[in-house]
């Protein structure tokens, strides 16, 4: 009976084993179907405080305003670390923008550089949970939006859709790509389909091609409150206090910068509220991850394409090159038979001439010997008679005599 009860009893065990087994495998065999989706359960189960976004979310997440100038990012991304000031900024000035309404509020200074751009503040505003994971990003992840930045740059300009215009200046130092104002007290802000902008769109990058992926509206002021730029593989983004060459110098005359509401050493630490990276957006991040992947399947299905294309028109120049070579070869080599055939025709024109020349004055020579000949009958002839008219002369003379 013992032994019938423990036989059971194993059975039922090796049961539970086998079941227990098949349904590990079967969520790992789920788990390793969809790394992405893996990667971003992984993330969310951290808390916010340690969760950190991979490449391609934020290229995802950057794409919008990647593209634009780099003294307006510069105050964009530490001022989405303060988003509830940011709405404070949107409610106050309803679309207006009055610095002295903006100087005397209480608000960080980037937040009020910020707000002295109505569209740029209300786009903020608007799409909440992005700006506030900009804010997140920059806050735990400097360096990675930085790069995010800079691989958006390479993509939208190897696409052909970035390129200096009268509205900005797109410079290239070391590995970062610049984008700076062209003009002085003016800034631009660039509008453009992210679906579009960092997609093939041929092999040129004028001028012209880049303004059919990117637009502008009208210019914006250039302040005082526009007090930092972006050192991408250096400092990141830090205070230049208007100091420095480039766009600040060529805008440092028609600014004001002895208004400490923007021009303060107090300014060199960017500050960002890092309490930023304790909002709930749970949401945003499961739609940006699964966002992110079909972004990355396309951009790279559009390099393939553009290699492809790159490699053939490389091919077709090569056998272009072949042909003509080809072509000039022949060319040489007909070229040196017809001077070989014309040098061989002249040669024997010339022995032709040379015989003819020769013949002629054979034929002078024998005209000229005939000549020498006739003239010496002609004078033999002479003499004979001249001799007979002497004879006879003496022969009447004597017969006169004999009469």
């Amino acid at each position: 009976m013992n032994n019938f009860i423990l036989k059971t009893q194993a059975v039922i065990l090796s049961t539970l084993l086998v079941l227990t087994g098949c349904n590990k495998s079967h969520a790992t065999a789920n788990q390793t179907s969809n790394p992405a989706l893996s990667q971003a359960n992984a993330a969310a189960s951290l808390p916010a405080s340690d969760q950190k976004y991979s490449d391609a979310e934020l290229d995802e997440m950057l794409a919008p305003i990647a593209l634009y100038p780099d003294p307006l990012l510069a105050q964009m991304i530490p001022a989405a670390t303060f988003f509830d000031q940011l709405e404070e900024a949107q409610r106050t000035l309803n679309g207006k923008s009055e610095d002295d309404l903006i100087a005397n509020q209480n608000w960080e200074v980037s937040v009020k550089s910020v707000a002295h751009y109505p569209q740029v503040l209300q786009m903020m505003v608007e799409k909440q949970d992005q700006t506030i994971a900009i804010g997140q990003a920059y806050v735990a992840q400097p360096q990675d939006v930085a790069k995010s930045i800079q691989r958006l740059r390479e993509e939208a300009r190897d696409a052909g859709n970035l390129a200096t215009t009268k509205q900005q200046q797109v410079i290239t130092e070391g590995d970062a790509i610049k984008i700076e104002p062209a003009q002085p007290q003016v800034i631009y802000v660039p509008q453009y389909d992210q679906q579009v902008v960092y997609v093939d769109n041929g092999p040129s990058t004028s001028e012209v091609i880049a303004a059919s992926a990117i637009s502008f509206g009208v210019g914006l002021a250039i302040g005082a409150w526009l007090n930092n730029d972006y050192d991408y593989y250096g400092r990141g983004i830090y205070y230049h206090g208007w100091n420095g060459g480039g766009w600040i110098g060529a805008n440092r005359t028609y600014v004001n910068v002895n208004r400490n509401v923007y021009i303060n050493n107090s300014y060199r630490n960017i500050n960002v509220n890092r309490n930023i990276v304790n909002r709930n957006i749970s949401t945003y991040r499961t739609d940006l991850n699964r966002n992110a992947t079909v972004r990355r399947e396309r951009i790279d299905a559009n390099r393939i394409t553009r290699n492809d294309r790159t490699v053939a028109e490389r091919r077709s120049n090569l056998n272009d090159r072949d042909l003509n070579k080809s072509g000039r070869a022949a060319r040489s080599t007909t070229g040196r038979n017809l001077n070989e055939q014309n040098r061989g025709i002249a040669h024997n024109t010339g022995n032709r001439t040379n015989l003819n020349n020769g013949a002629k004055r054979s034929v002078q020579n024998s005209s000229a010997n005939r000549t020498v000949k006739n003239r010496s009958s002609d004078r033999s002839a002479h003499k004979r008679t001249s001799n007979a008219s002497q004879a006879n002369a003496r022969h009447s003379a004597g017969g006169g005599r004999r009469r």
